[in-house]
Protein backbone atom coordinates (compact mmCIF):
# COMPACT_ATOMS: atom_id res chain seq x y z
CA UNK A 1 0.00 0.00 0.00
CA UNK A 2 2.88 2.36 0.58
CA UNK A 3 4.62 1.30 -2.60
CA UNK A 4 5.55 3.57 -5.44
CA UNK A 5 2.86 2.25 -7.81
CA UNK A 6 -0.28 4.26 -8.32
CA UNK A 7 -3.60 2.72 -7.31
CA UNK A 8 -4.38 2.32 -11.03
CA UNK A 9 -1.28 0.19 -11.60
CA UNK A 10 -1.90 -1.97 -8.55
CA UNK A 11 -5.56 -2.46 -9.49
CA UNK A 12 -4.55 -3.32 -13.07
CA UNK A 13 -2.10 -5.97 -11.83
CA UNK A 14 -4.71 -7.49 -9.53
CA UNK A 15 -7.32 -7.46 -12.30
CA UNK A 16 -4.89 -9.09 -14.72
CA UNK A 17 -4.31 -11.85 -12.18
CA UNK A 18 -8.01 -12.36 -11.55
CA UNK A 19 -8.70 -12.58 -15.28
CA UNK A 20 -5.93 -15.12 -15.74
CA UNK A 21 -7.02 -17.05 -12.64
CA UNK A 22 -10.46 -17.58 -14.14
CA UNK A 23 -9.22 -18.18 -17.67
CA UNK A 24 -9.70 -21.65 -19.18
CA UNK A 25 -5.94 -22.28 -19.29
CA UNK A 26 -5.79 -24.52 -16.24
CA UNK A 27 -2.26 -25.31 -15.14
CA UNK A 28 -0.74 -22.23 -16.72
CA UNK A 29 -2.30 -19.49 -14.55
CA UNK A 30 0.86 -18.83 -12.54
CA UNK A 31 3.11 -18.62 -15.60
CA UNK A 32 0.63 -16.53 -17.60
CA UNK A 33 0.26 -14.08 -14.70
CA UNK A 34 4.01 -13.55 -14.49
CA UNK A 35 4.50 -13.35 -18.26
CA UNK A 36 1.66 -10.89 -18.91
CA UNK A 37 2.51 -8.75 -15.86
CA UNK A 38 6.07 -8.50 -17.16
CA UNK A 39 4.83 -7.68 -20.66
CA UNK A 40 2.52 -4.92 -19.42
CA UNK A 41 5.05 -3.71 -16.80
CA UNK A 42 2.78 -4.44 -13.87
CA UNK A 43 3.71 -5.84 -10.49
CA UNK A 44 4.20 -9.58 -10.92
CA UNK A 45 3.43 -10.39 -7.28
CA UNK A 46 0.09 -8.56 -7.44
CA UNK A 47 -0.80 -10.41 -10.64
CA UNK A 48 0.07 -13.81 -9.16
CA UNK A 49 -1.89 -13.04 -5.98
CA UNK A 50 -4.86 -11.98 -8.11
CA UNK A 51 -4.68 -15.24 -10.03
CA UNK A 52 -5.35 -17.13 -6.81
CA UNK A 53 -8.96 -15.93 -7.06
CA UNK A 54 -9.38 -18.88 -9.41
CA UNK A 55 -9.23 -21.79 -6.99
CA UNK A 56 -11.00 -25.15 -6.44
CA UNK A 57 -13.98 -23.42 -4.80
CA UNK A 58 -14.50 -20.69 -7.38
CA UNK A 59 -13.53 -22.32 -10.68
CA UNK A 60 -16.29 -24.97 -10.98
CA UNK A 61 -19.23 -22.51 -10.89
CA UNK A 62 -17.44 -20.05 -13.18
CA UNK A 63 -16.48 -22.76 -15.65
CA UNK A 64 -20.00 -24.21 -15.59
CA UNK A 65 -21.50 -20.79 -16.28
CA UNK A 66 -18.85 -20.16 -18.95
CA UNK A 67 -19.64 -23.43 -20.69
CA UNK A 68 -23.36 -22.61 -20.73
CA UNK A 69 -22.65 -19.08 -21.97
CA UNK A 70 -20.42 -20.44 -24.74
CA UNK A 71 -23.09 -22.93 -25.76
CA UNK A 72 -25.66 -20.14 -26.03
CA UNK A 73 -23.33 -17.76 -27.89
CA UNK A 74 -22.17 -20.42 -30.34
CA UNK A 75 -25.73 -21.68 -30.84
CA UNK A 76 -25.19 -25.36 -30.05
CA UNK A 77 -28.40 -27.27 -29.39
CA UNK A 78 -28.50 -29.56 -26.33
CA UNK A 79 -29.06 -32.55 -28.63
CA UNK A 80 -25.76 -31.90 -30.44
CA UNK A 81 -23.75 -30.93 -27.36
CA UNK A 82 -25.30 -32.49 -24.26
CA UNK A 83 -24.85 -30.74 -20.91
CA UNK A 84 -21.88 -31.74 -18.79
CA UNK A 85 -22.20 -33.26 -15.32
CA UNK A 86 -20.64 -30.36 -13.43
CA UNK A 87 -21.13 -32.00 -10.04
CA UNK A 88 -18.51 -34.54 -11.22
CA UNK A 89 -15.85 -31.95 -12.22
CA UNK A 90 -13.29 -33.22 -9.71
CA UNK A 91 -13.69 -36.86 -10.79
CA UNK A 92 -11.83 -38.51 -13.64
CA UNK A 93 -15.02 -39.52 -15.45
CA UNK A 94 -15.96 -35.85 -15.95
CA UNK A 95 -13.20 -35.48 -18.53
CA UNK A 96 -14.31 -38.64 -20.35
CA UNK A 97 -17.35 -36.67 -21.55
CA UNK A 98 -15.04 -34.43 -23.54
CA UNK A 99 -13.98 -37.35 -25.78
CA UNK A 100 -15.70 -38.40 -28.96
CA UNK A 101 -17.56 -36.38 -31.57
CA UNK A 102 -18.65 -33.76 -29.05
CA UNK A 103 -15.09 -32.82 -28.15
CA UNK A 104 -14.69 -29.91 -30.58
CA UNK A 105 -18.01 -28.20 -29.83
CA UNK A 106 -17.61 -28.75 -26.07
CA UNK A 107 -14.10 -27.35 -26.08
CA UNK A 108 -15.20 -24.34 -28.15
CA UNK A 109 -18.12 -23.66 -25.79
CA UNK A 110 -15.85 -23.91 -22.78
CA UNK A 111 -13.08 -21.70 -24.21
CA UNK A 112 -15.39 -18.97 -25.49
CA UNK A 113 -17.65 -18.79 -22.44
CA UNK A 114 -14.91 -19.06 -19.81
CA UNK A 115 -12.79 -16.43 -21.55
CA UNK A 116 -15.70 -13.99 -21.67
CA UNK A 117 -16.51 -14.56 -17.99
CA UNK A 118 -12.83 -14.24 -17.03
CA UNK A 119 -12.68 -10.89 -18.83
CA UNK A 120 -15.81 -9.64 -17.06
CA UNK A 121 -14.50 -10.78 -13.68
CA UNK A 122 -11.19 -9.02 -14.37
CA UNK A 123 -13.01 -5.77 -15.15
CA UNK A 124 -15.03 -6.06 -11.96
CA UNK A 125 -11.87 -6.80 -9.97
CA UNK A 126 -10.18 -3.71 -11.42
CA UNK A 127 -12.93 -1.35 -10.33
CA UNK A 128 -13.28 -2.95 -6.89
CA UNK A 129 -9.52 -2.89 -6.27
CA UNK A 130 -9.21 0.68 -7.54
CA UNK A 131 -12.03 1.82 -5.26
CA UNK A 132 -10.53 0.11 -2.23
CA UNK A 133 -7.04 1.48 -2.94
CA UNK A 134 -8.32 5.02 -3.49
CA UNK A 135 -10.31 4.79 -0.26
CA UNK A 136 -7.23 3.56 1.57
CA UNK A 137 -5.15 6.45 0.23
CA UNK A 138 -7.82 8.96 1.25
CA UNK A 139 -8.04 7.51 4.76
CA UNK A 140 -4.28 7.35 5.20
CA UNK A 141 -2.80 10.36 3.38
CA UNK A 142 0.64 9.66 4.86
CA UNK A 143 0.81 6.43 2.91
CA UNK A 144 -0.24 8.24 -0.26
CA UNK A 145 2.36 10.97 0.32
CA UNK A 146 5.11 8.40 0.91
CA UNK A 147 4.14 6.61 -2.31
CA UNK A 148 4.18 9.93 -4.18
CA UNK A 149 7.68 10.67 -2.89
CA UNK A 150 8.85 7.23 -4.03
CA UNK A 151 7.42 7.91 -7.48
CA UNK A 152 9.15 11.28 -7.53
CA UNK A 153 5.93 13.30 -7.72
CA UNK A 154 5.03 16.18 -5.45
CA UNK A 155 1.94 16.77 -3.39
CA UNK A 156 0.21 15.08 -0.52
CA UNK A 157 -2.05 12.94 -2.66
CA UNK A 158 -0.58 9.94 -4.48
CA UNK A 159 -3.31 10.05 -7.09
CA UNK A 160 -2.73 11.55 -10.49
CA UNK A 161 -4.21 14.98 -11.22
CA UNK A 162 -6.89 13.45 -13.45
CA UNK A 163 -8.19 11.52 -10.43
CA UNK A 164 -8.24 14.54 -8.11
CA UNK A 165 -11.07 17.03 -8.08
CA UNK A 166 -10.22 20.74 -8.45
CA UNK A 167 -10.92 21.40 -4.77
CA UNK A 168 -8.62 18.55 -3.68
CA UNK A 169 -5.46 19.64 -5.51
CA UNK A 170 -2.53 20.52 -3.31
CA UNK A 171 -0.61 23.63 -4.39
Amino acid sequence: MGRAETPKHVAAAIALGVGIGFSPFIGFHFFLAIALATLFRLNRLDAVLGSFAGNPWTLPPVYAAGYRLGRVLLGYAPARVPPLKWHRILHHDFWVDFHGPGFGPRLACFLVGATILATLLALAAYFVALGVLNLYHRRYPGVAARAARRRGTTGVHARANDEVGPDERVH
